[in-house]
């Protein structure tokens, strides 16, 4: 008794489906991962051409420490800023989101009174970063120069 042609026809047949079925799931979780990396690099890349910052002071905390405020003008991005005082890492402060027109505060080891310049980076989650240099007159902390830059593709 031997197996008929029709039944090893729908075994190859059935075989080849389940085979295709696989695929297809690869292929669709394959693309929607592309998809997702898309829509994040094209949201990333907005919030780095919208990235402003407003106004910024700089005052006296107590004898170690100062109190850097400034006002967000980009898109909304998530809230991790972590400050880079003097070219050495100092702390990280999360702010949940920045909104648009609001003001923030942090506080950081920055109060030179020797009246030296003085260079404050927060480099913020989408990665741009604010760079301030400041330096203190003798009565007030004095902000010389900030910039923004926004970190663009290597190529």
């Amino acid at each position: 008794m031997g197996f008929s042609v029709s039944a090893s026809a729908a075994i190859i047949f059935i075989s080849f489906l389940l085979a295709l079925g696989a695929l297809y799931v690869a292929w669709e979780n394959s693309y929607s991962e592309v998809v997702s990396a898309k829509d994040y690099w094209y949201s990333l890349r907005l919030s780095q051409i919208n990235f402003k910052i407003g106004s910024i002071s700089i005052l006296p905390y107590n004898t170690t420490h100062v109190n850097l405020t400034f006002v967000f003008e980009g898109q909304t991005i998530p809230g991790n800023v972590d400050i880079i005082f003097n070219g050495i890492y100092s702390n990280s402060v999360d702010f949940n989101y920045l909104i648009p027109g609001d003001s923030y505060s942090l506080l950081f080891p920055g109060a030179d009174t020797s009246g030296n310049l003085n260079h404050v980076s927060l480099a913020f989650a989408n990665g741009c970063q604010l760079i301030i240099t400041y330096h203190y007159n003798g009565t007030n902390y004095v902000i010389d120069s900030s910039s923004t830059q926004c970190v663009m593709e290597v190529s």
